[in-house]
């Protein structure tokens, strides 16, 4: 009895198992098609889906929450500091580092993890909006192959034509045929390159990877009127994470350095100490400084350098699709041969792949300049020493 129990037992044990896997693997899709009607969705949409249920943007909101009450417990600490020193001799060593130092490092929290917040934003709304605009940009490469593969077509039909007619040598028609092979392969590789980049756009916005999307936006050019340089400096020099940052390590180390000077002469080690810290705190305050300007100054180039090329670009494509037409008229009534059609195809689809390349560059670097002159899309630790010596 016990073994027919136990058999019974065993048999219930693998029924549930396979049940268990059954379900566990029931919602895995047994494609690489994309599942339903899709999911329509503008740039501004995906950001705003993301803001919503990103476990980095509930950190960084309960960070801040935590900053808040933080500084609430500075705010009594303070009143306290206050009481317990004489305020009419702000200059001591017991004020600066019973009251001064407070104030300093209390301040910087909440601050700091407000700009860290906003940090924390900008670097998902970047990736999004870099996650979305290559789709656009895959889409528009696969609608280029398409193009190409058409065109291909075309002209191998003609060459055959040419072939049947005596016109043309057989070696013709087999190269016809291998660009056209060669034209349907790139347009292969550009349709999964577009669901690469469907399944990573899905993967940020925490869909299920092998969801339908429609992008209602267009990969186009889009004019960006830009500061004047020292304009677009002065905003980052005044908004950047990493200059707060830079800028309270420089107060923190003078103010210990100006305790360190009540309590010790200038030939003890703690003095000398404190001097070498205020020293390389102000010069890593004024590289941040020069390290950011130089990161608007390259920024800034790079949009204008991305401009030119857009133009450059298009005027590409308009040369190479007028030599196209002519080189394909001069096939037609036998006055050229199918390696020059050849050569100007591939001109023209070189061209439009540059073109489109650039419009995407152009947009990414418009997004880092803008980052750039705001608070960035770094976030700064607020663990800096705050005991004075």
């Amino acid at each position: 009895m016990k073994k027919y129990i136990s058999s019974i037992i065993l048999v219930l044990v693998v029924c549930l198992s396979l049940v268990g896997t059954t379900l566990g693997e029931s919602n895995i899709v047994d494609s690489m098609d994309f599942q339903d009607k899709g999911v329509s969705l503008s740039l501004s949409e995906a950001i705003d889906e993301i803001m919503k249920d990103s476990p980095t943007i509930k950190k960084a909101q309960f960070d801040l929450e935590q900053a808040e009450v933080d500084y609430d417990k500075y705010r009594s600490a303070l009143r306290k500091a206050r009481k317990s020193v004489n305020t009419d001799k702000k200059d001591t060593a017991s004020y600066l580092q019973s009251v001064s130092l407070l104030e300093l490092t209390g301040e910087y929290g909440l601050d700091n993890a407000k700009r860290n917040y906003e940090a924390t934003v900008e670097k998902l709304k970047a990736d999004i909006e870099e996650a979305y605009y290559r789709l656009l940009q895959a889409q528009q490469l696969e609608e280029i192959n398409k193009v190409n593969v058409e065109i291909t077509k075309d002209l191998h039909e003609k060459t055959k034509k040419k072939f049947e007619l005596g016109l043309i040598a057989k070696q013709e028609v087999i190269n016809s045929e291998l660009s056209l092979i060669k034209a349907e392969n790139d347009y292969k590789s550009a349709q999964n390159t577009v669901k690469n980049a469907k399944m990573l756009l899905n993967v940020k916005l925490g869909n299920d990877i092998m969801t339908e999307l429609e992008l209602k936006d267009e990969l186009k050019y889009r004019e960006f009127k830009l500061d004047s340089i020292a304009d677009a400096i002065s905003k980052a020099l005044a908004n950047r994470n990493e200059i707060k940052a830079a800028e309270f390590g420089y107060e923190l180390a003078k103010l210990n350095f100006k305790i360190t000077e009540k309590k010790y002469t200038g030939n003890t080690y703690a003095y000398k100490e404190q001097k070498v810290k205020s020293e390389k705190a102000e010069k890593d305050f004024k590289d941040a400084k020069k390290n950011i300007e130089m990161e608007v100054r390259m920024n800034y180039l790079d949009v204008l350098q991305k401009q030119e090329e857009i133009k450059a670009g298009e005027k590409s494509v308009e040369l190479a699709e007028e030599a196209l037409r002519l080189s394909q008229l001069s096939y037609d009534v036998g006055m050229s041969v199918l390696t020059d059609v050849q050569k100007a195809q591939t001109a023209l689809l070189q061209a439009k792949l540059g073109l489109s390349k650039a419009i995407l560059d152009y947009n990414l670097a418009v997004l880092k300049f803008e980052d750039s002159i705001g608070v960035g899309r770094t976030s700064m630790s607020s663990g800096a020493g705050t005991q004075g010596m």
